[in-house]
């Protein structure tokens, strides 16, 4: 086993939601395409509220949590204080052309966290992103094409 590598199944005592609490969409800065994040396995810090756009959806991080929303709607609100230290918690957004992944890794994230979800025999590499300090957290996210938003992925962290 390699050291600092956690792996954050969907069973017990690991918070997976295909859905949360929706709160208002505030005032929003300009959305950045998903082209502009870093590499996947290059964490990004991001300003509190900076947009970033994903296969028409939206997602942005505030110091209560990440927040995504598809198309114009409400976002859904995955709250820092909800999810318990060193687990995950997921949103899944979906339509026919597959589902976003997006969710909450409370825990240490350095310049190298890497987060990877398997969906059945694939294995895919998220993009991580954070807040500037030291917020101890940092949300992940990933497209996968074909895949319905229902699967539920085990997700894996490496810190």
């Amino acid at each position: 086993m390699i050291a600092g590598v956690a792996v954050l199944t969907t069973g017990a005592g690991t918070a997976v939601a295909t859905s949360a609490s929706a709160s208002p969409a505030p005032a929003a800065p300009a959305v950045a395409p998903a082209g502009t994040a870093s590499a996947a396995g290059a964490v990004r810090v991001v300003a509190p509220g900076e947009r970033i756009a994903v296969a028409g959806d939206r997602l942005w991080l505030t110091t209560e949590g990440l927040h995504v929303a598809s198309g114009t709607g409400t976002a859904d609100v995955l709250r820092v204080a909800d999810v318990f230290p060193g687990k995950v918690a997921t949103i899944a957004h979906g339509d026919a052309s597959g589902a976003l992944f997006a969710g909450i890794y409370r825990g240490p994230v350095t310049a190298t966290t890497e987060v990877t979800l398997t969906l059945g025999s694939r294995t895919l590499r998220a993009r991580v992103v954070t807040l500037a300090g030291k917020p101890g957290w940092g949300a992940y996210y990933v497209f996968a094409p074909k895949v319905k938003a229902s699967v539920k992925p085990s997700i894996a962290v490496r810190t």
